[in-house]
């Protein structure tokens, strides 16, 4: 295309000198038709071509050089065109959405790459003009102006939405955008909401009942007990709420502030902060040497927070092993315990906010977000998290976080 607009600007270049040289053997008025017939943008040039035949002083080489520099003109404006149209479609090309352009006659003026991959069709180039023909494409013509709106999903495998906007009623142009994982994300939101509705209201439901029932209550024995549900419920509210929190800022927070952290030193800080809920006959054994990384404190804490509350509470054993190594790379810290372990199963499930093993017999009641938050937390410092039933009984996480070790 580009070969032919040069040769059709020579031709006419060309077409224009021969012109010029025939005014030279003719009167004025075959001059004046002249200008009124070439009047293509360039009036005031032949203007001056014309009056320069009328002087003495004309030659051949004042038209030539008039016409090279008129050329020299006009070629780099269509350089700039052509070079402005490249960047364009480049730049068209390398967003994630796809575009499709029609003119005033509904025929294809303009695809780009993405399109093709939103509608999984491959070959985009060679149907051109039938793509509204012979694809699911063709009811996009049913819309106005300035219209939002969600393709259904029989016509495309994945979740799209489409903006459409006239331009001159000369051209229509079609938006589209691959919404499945906003989608997703949405829908995980709605179903966080309602999880957190469930679970905020169990426990406020527990304690408004007692409260409401112990204004009839004279048995002081009957009210302790009433007045340690209502504690423990309370307590149960308070941790969920905390939970959340926690939660909600790993999912949102994108930056993270480090700091130095001497591993052991935070594991027996953790083991402390749990001694009222250990039992009697459970025992927390942490063994490893002293290794100092720089991470985010806060978002490690919670890790063995989460991990050692969920050992203590699923745990029917004698013991719960906590080794700590290092590599070249990374700090690994093993949890074991000898409980009942994990069905093979469900290993993939327990992640999950809100998520409780059906087969569970724990008495405990946790909030539901515990290891939500450990695989939250580790992703966020760029760790690694797994999960493993021991051979002859228990479970063990096994956490690799980065050494970015601190002398």
């Amino acid at each position: 295309m580009k070969n032919f607009n040069l040769i059709l600007i020579v031709f006419l270049l060309i077409l224009i000198l021969s012109m010029s040289i025939w005014v030279l053997k003719f009167n004025n008025r075959i001059k004046r038709n002249l200008l009124n017939i070439l009047t293509i943008n360039s009036n005031d040039y032949l203007e001056s071509l014309v009056n320069m035949a009328n002087k003495k002083s004309f030659r051949l080489e004042n038209i030539l050089d008039l016409i090279k520099l008129k050329f020299n003109k006009v070629y780099k404006k269509y350089d700039k065109l052509c070079e402005d149209n490249y960047v364009l479609e480049r730049t068209i090309d390398i967003l994630e959405y796809g575009v499709l352009i029609l003119d005033s006659k509904n025929r294809i003026y303009y695809v780009n790459d993405e399109l093709g991959k939103l509608f999984n069709i491959l070959s985009l180039k060679e149907i051109h003009n039938k793509l509204l023909k012979e694809t699911n494409l063709r009811w996009l013509l049913e819309f106005s102006n300035d219209t939002i709106f969600e393709i259904p999903e029989e016509y495309s495998f994945i979740n799209i939405s489409c903006y459409i906007k006239k331009i001159n009623n000369n051209f229509t142009v079609y938006t589209f955008k691959n919404i499945t994982e906003q989608k997703k994300i949405d829908n995980m939101s709605a179903e966080f909401i309602s999880n957190i509705t469930h679970e905020l209201k169990t426990p406020l439901t527990s304690i408004i009942g007692f409260a409401d029932t112990l204004k009839e209550v004279e048995d002081e024995n009957d009210r302790q007990i009433f007045y340690d549900i209502i504690s423990k419920e309370a307590i149960r509210l308070n941790n969920l709420i905390s939970d959340i929190l926690i939660f909600s800022e790993i999912q949102t927070q994108n930056d993270i502030t480090k700091q130095k952290i001497d591993i052991m030193q935070l594991l027996y800080s953790v083991k402390q902060l749990l001694t009222p809920q250990i039992s009697n006959n459970i025992n927390i054994n942490i063994i490893g040497d002293r290794i100092k990384i720089l991470s985010c404190e806060k978002y490690i804490m919670q890790i063995f927070l989460n991990i050692i509350d969920n050992s203590i509470k699923h745990s029917f054993g004698e013991n719960i092993d906590i080794i700590c190594k290092e590599d070249s790379k990374n700090v690994c810290i093993k949890f074991s315990d000898d409980g009942i372990g994990i069905p093979k199963n469900e290993i993939e499930n327990i992640f999950k906010r809100f998520y409780k093993i059906p087969t569970s017999k724990t008495k405990f009641r946790g909030t539901g977000l515990g290891l939500s938050i450990v695989y939250g937390a580790v992703k966020k410092i760029s760790g690694n998290l797994e999960v493993f039933n021991n051979e002859d009984k228990g479970v063990t996480f096994k956490v690799n976080i980065p050494k970015n070790k601190v002398e």
